[in-house]
């Protein structure tokens, strides 16, 4: 256990030995070293400066030119509440994440936290153990529903990190709606549907989220209640797209066991439903 102060040396005593006296003499000089450099001397050589640490890299967003045309598409429908300009506005968010492949990167961390926590509940639902250093879904049978989605979501998407929030949002609506109409958690209860139903709600709800963060202020100029009413209906939008596209490819998958799996399908599911939205 370390102190804040050195130990002092013993009262009144000196030592018996200077304290250069039981030093070994320096060895002589080696003649194929090189000469010792003096600091002062100018012609010295400068010594070199650490290296830089690396630059944040900001969140992903979209480009100024997409984000305008965004925006104005998405104010448009905001007014209008037609469905042409409803899908007008998701697909030039679309076009502006990349769509298809390129979109996926936006998502790459989302996907990974909750690929983690799908093949978490695969491997609870045949009564396997977790993954190396995963919650054990097991552990929960018998909580509330609703306490065992939020030590899910904790486990596997831990608060704190403002990146993270929409896909704790979406990993907990997707578990809640698998689980509706369930009080006790009961991991043996989950099956391939469930664990289907959680990851397809869960890349729907990211993307809404997603784009609704890049609207700004788009929504200002209508009521409360026809905006809320506005977005209720975009995210039908990007529930019927994912459930169309997204399925097909859930269904091939199975329920994985595996994280790393899961995060490749759901990157799979992602890039599907933004590149039909960048069609629109």
């Amino acid at each position: 256990m370390g102190t804040s102060q050195s130990k002092p040396s013993a009262p009144g005593k000196s030592p018996l030995v200077p304290a250069h006296g039981d030093r070994d003499p320096l060895p002589p000089p080696d003649p194929n070293s090189p000469p010792l450099q003096d600091p002062n001397d100018p012609a010295a050589p400068v010594p070199e400066d650490p290296p830089a640490p690396p630059p944040q890299v900001p969140p992903p967003t979209l480009p100024a030119r997409h984000n305008t045309a965004f925006r104005r598409a998405y104010r448009d429908f905001m007014h209008s509440g037609s469905q042409a300009d409803g899908r007008r506005a998701l697909g030039h968010f679309a076009r502006g994440t990349g769509g298809g492949r390129g979109g996926t990167a936006k998502y790459s961390r989302a996907s990974r936290s909750a690929g983690s926590a799908f093949a978490g509940m695969a491997r609870a639902s045949q009564g396997q153990a977790p993954a190396d250093g995963a919650l054990d879904l097991r552990s929960l049978a018998g909580r509330p529903v609703a306490e065992a989605i939020s030590a899910i979501v904790d486990a596997f998407c831990p608060p704190g990190i403002l990146s993270e929030d929409m896909a704790r949002a979406a990993i907990a609506e997707g578990l809640a709606e698998a689980l509706d109409g369930v009080d006790l958690f009961d991991p043996t209860a989950l099956n391939d549907y469930s664990i289907l139903l959680t990851a397809r709600v869960f890349v729907a709800e990211l993307v809404f989220a997603t784009m609704a963060a890049e609207q700004g202020q788009s929504a200002d100029s209508v009521p409360a209640t026809q905006a809320v009413a506005r977005e209720e209906a975009l995210r039908s939008l990007v529930r019927e797209v994912t459930d169309i596209v997204g399925t097909p490819i859930l269904q091939r998958l199975g329920a994985s066991l595996d994280p790393s799996q899961m995060d490749t399908v759901i990157k799979s599911v992602i890039g599907a439903v933004t590149a039909e939205m960048a069609k629109w």
